[in-house]
C-alpha cells in the first residue's frame, strides 16, 4: 500500500513571543514552531510522502543530522494540527459527482503568421496532407506581416488551399484587420484609447506583436474553442519512446532530449495516425473529471498528484475547465536562447549528456523535444507551437507586442480563473522554422534580466485568496492594477522593477544551488557550467539594476524615459483591459 501524500497548506508565518505562529489561510489551522522548523516548512509545498519529504529536509538542511525518523515525527505533529493538505482530500473534491455537461461543438483554427509565406505554404499542404480539415468549424489565417507582397502571397496561397480543403480558410489580412478595429471603436468610442492600445501595431514599430495578433485570434473566435497555431509547424503527431501510463499534475516543468538534426528524432519519434488539431479538441473545455474519464483515469488516484504544488492543486475541484491545451515541440524549442537548461530534471539531463557531444551539443545545437511523457495538468500554460484556448470563457488579452507575452497571459489567466488547468498532452508536433537558428556553444546566461514576466509577480501579490471571488470583480481588480503601475513614480517603477527581478533571481539561485548538489553523477563539465551561472546570479544580486538594463532597451535609451514608456504601457494595457469583454461581444457582430 503507497503512503497517503501531504504537503503545506497555504500559510502566513508571524513572529509571536520568540516562535513562530503558522496560519493555515484554508483551514484556519494554527501552529506555533521554533523559526528553524517555519523555514524547513517552507520547503514541503508540494505532495510527497512524510519520509519523503523528510528525507528531502534532512538532505538539504545538515544540521539535521541525517535524522529522518525525528523529521518524519515533526512532520507528523504538523499534519495531525490539520497545517499538512491531504492528497486525498484534493482527490474527493475531483472525484465528487457532477452534472452531466454538453457535447462539445468543433473547433475554430487560426494560424499566425508574420513574413513568411514559404511557412504558410508548407502549413497548408501539411493541413491538406494530414488534417482533418471537416471536424474544423472555420479555419482563419492571421496576417500580421509588414512587407505587402508577403500579404499578397499569402492571400494567394489561401486562395488555392480554399480550392481543395473541405472547410474554407478565411484570409485575415491588414486591411481586414483595419477594418474590425474601425467598426470596433464606431461601436464602443468611450474604450478608443484601449482598443486601439490592443489591436494597432502603428506604435510598437520595429518590435515584435505576436500578442496583437493573438488578440485578433481571440476576437475572431469569441465562445468557440480555439486551436492557435505557429506559421512554421507541420500537422503531424508523434509520440517518444518514453510514455507513461496514467496522468500527472505539475508546476510546468517538462521534459527534454536533444538531437544532432531533424534526421535524429525523426528515427527516435513515432508518428500518430491522428489530426493533431482534433487531438487538442479532445479534452478542450471539459471539466477535469471528465477531461480524466476522456484520458483513461476513471478516478483520480494520489499518486497523479506526487511532487505537486499544495498551492494550486487545493483549488482544483471536479468542474475545474481545462481552459488551454498544449502540445509539446519536435525539432526547434521555440525559445529565445538555451538558458533553460538548469530547469530540466535528472532524466533530461541523463539524456542530454548521453548524447554525443554532451553539454556542449546541447548548447550548440536547436534540435529537442520539449514535452510530457503522459498527459500533465498544470496551472497555466508555457510556450507551445499550438495551442488550444476554451474562448467561450472570458480569456485575458494578451500584451500586444514584446517577448514574454504568453507568461503574461498565463499568470492573468490564473488570477481570473484559479481553478482552471492547462493540460498538456504526451505527443509533439515538428517545430521546424525554415531559416537556421544555432545555439550558443558557450552557453547564453540564465541570469533573469526582467521583462513582461517580471509583471507575473506583481499580479500575484494581489490575487485573492479565495477562489470564490467572482470574475467580474478579478477583472476590476486586474485592471485597477495596471493602472496602479501606470500611475507609479519613477523611483516607485525602480523599486518594483528591483524586488520582482530579486524574487526571480533568487529562485533561480536555489536551481542552480540544487542542481550542483545533485550534480556529482552528471560530470564535472555540467557542474562548472551550474557554477558558472551561480556565480553570475550571486553577482547580479549584489547589484542594484536601473529601469535602462531591462532587455530589448534602446542602448541611448535612459532610466526616466524608460519609466515614462512603461507608465504609457501601463496605462494603454489597463484602458485595453477595460474594453476586453464589450470588445469581444461587439466583434461577433462585425
Amino acid at each position: 500500500m503507497t503512503e497517503p501524500l501531504y504537503a503545506m497548506d497555504d500559510h502566513d508565518s508571524l513572529p509571536a513571543a520568540g516562535a513562530v505562529l503558522l496560519l493555515a489561510r484554508t483551514t484556519g489551522a494554527r501552529l506555533s514552531v521554533t523559526a528553524d522548523v517555519a523555514v524547513a516548512l517552507q520547503q514541503c509545498t508540494a505532495f510527497r510522502s512524510l519520509q519523503d519529504h523528510a528525507r528531502q529536509l534532512v538532505r538539504q538542511f545538515p544540521q539535521l543530522g541525517g535524522n529522518v525518523a525525528d523529521v518524519t515525527r515533526v512532520l507528523q505533529q504538523v499534519r495531525d494540527v490539520g497545517m499538512l493538505l491531504p492528497a486525498a482530500r484534493v482527490c474527493a473534491h475531483v472525484n465528487a459527482p457532477t452534472a452531466a455537461s454538453p457535447d462539445l461543438d468543433r473547433t475554430v483554427a487560426c494560424i499566425i503568421t508574420c513574413d513568411r509565406p514559404a511557412a504558410v505554404e508548407r502549413l497548408l499542404e501539411s493541413l491538406l496532407r494530414s488534417a482533418r480539415l471537416a471536424r474544423q468549424k472555420q479555419l482563419i489565417l492571421i496576417d500580421d506581416s509588414r512587407d505587402a507582397a508577403n500579404c499578397s502571397a499569402n492571400a494567394a496561397a489561401v486562395e488555392r488551399f480554399n480550392v481543395l480543403s473541405p472547410t474554407s480558410m478565411h484570409y485575415f489580412g491588414p486591411e481586414e484587420q483595419a477594418q474590425l478595429t474601425r467598426d470596433a471603436i464606431a461601436r464602443l468610442p468611450g474604450h478608443e484609447a484601449g482598443i486601439r492600445f490592443l489591436l494597432q501595431r502603428d506604435s510598437w514599430q520595429g518590435m515584435p506583436t505576436y500578442g496583437r495578433a493573438r488578440n485578433l485570434a481571440l476576437l475572431l473566435t469569441a465562445g468557440e474553442r480555439c486551436i492557435m497555431l505557429d506559421d512554421d509547424v507541420l500537422s503531424e503527431a508523434y509520440r517518444l519512446p518514453y510514455g507513461q501510463a496514467g496522468v500527472a499534475f505539475s508546476d510546468g516543468g517538462r521534459e527534454a532530449d536533444f538531437y544532432r538534426d531533424a534526421r535524429d528524432w525523426q528515427q527516435i519519434a513515432v508518428k500518430q495516425e491522428f489530426d493533431p488539431l482534433v487531438g487538442h479538441g479532445r479534452c478542450l473545455g471539459m471539466g477535469l473529471s471528465r477531461a480524466l474519464r476522456t484520458l483513461g483515469l476513471d478516478t483520480m488516484q494520489e499518486a497523479c498528484l506526487e511532487a505537486a504544488s499544495a498551492a494550486w492543486c487545493g483549488r482544483i475541484n471536479a468542474d475545474s475547465p481545462v481552459l488551454v491545451t498544449q502540445s509539446g515541440s519536435l525539432g526547434d524549442p521555440g525559445t529565445g536562447n538555451n538558458a533553460w537548461l538548469p530547469n530540466l530534471e535528472s532524466a533530461s539531463l541523463q539524456r542530454m549528456l548521453a548524447r554525443p557531444g554532451g553539454l556542449g551539443s546541447a548548447l550548440s545545437l536547436r534540435q529537442n523535444w520539449l514535452g510530457q511523457a503522459l498527459p500533465t495538468f498544470t496551472v497555466r500554460p508555457v510556450i507551445s507551437q499550438v495551442t488550444g484556448l476554451d474562448n467561450r470563457a472570458l480569456l485575458p488579452p494578451y500584451f500586444p507586442a514584446l517577448r514574454g507575452e504568453d507568461q503574461l497571459f498565463g499568470s492573468m489567466l490564473d488570477f481570473l480563473h484559479p481553478d482552471s488547468l492547462t493540460l498538456e498532452y504526451d505527443w509533439a508536433v515538428p517545430h521546424q522554422p525554415l531559416e537556421e537558428r544555432r545555439g550558443n556553444p558557450a552557453g547564453d546566461p540564465t541570469v533573469p534580466r526582467g521583462g513582461l514576466g517580471l509583471l507575473a509577480g506583481f499580479i500575484d501579490e494581489i490575487q485573492p485568496g479565495d477562489p470564490e471571488v467572482g470574475l467580474a470583480t478579478r477583472m476590476a481588480l486586474l485592471c485597477c492594477r495596471f493602472e496602479e503601475l501606470g500611475e507609479l513614480s519613477d523611483a516607485g517603477l525602480t523599486a518594483r522593477f528591483r524586488a520582482g527581478l530579486a524574487r526571480l533571481q533568487v529562485v533561480h539561485l536555489q536551481t542552480l544551488e540544487e542542481g550542483i548538489r545533485d550534480s556529482a553523477a552528471l560530470g564535472e563539465d555540467w557542474r562548472l557550467y551550474l557554477e558558472r551561472n551561480r556565480q553570475a546570479c550571486v553577482a547580479a544580486l549584489q547589484q542594484s539594476p536601473e529601469l535602462a538594463e531591462l532587455p530589448g532597451v534602446p542602448e541611448a535609451m535612459g532610466s526616466a524615459a524608460v519609466a515614462a514608456a512603461i507608465r504609457e504601457r501601463a496605462a494603454g494595457f489597463a484602458a485595453g483591459l477595460r474594453a476586453w469583454d464589450q470588445l469581444r461581444e461587439v466583434c461577433r457582430l462585425c
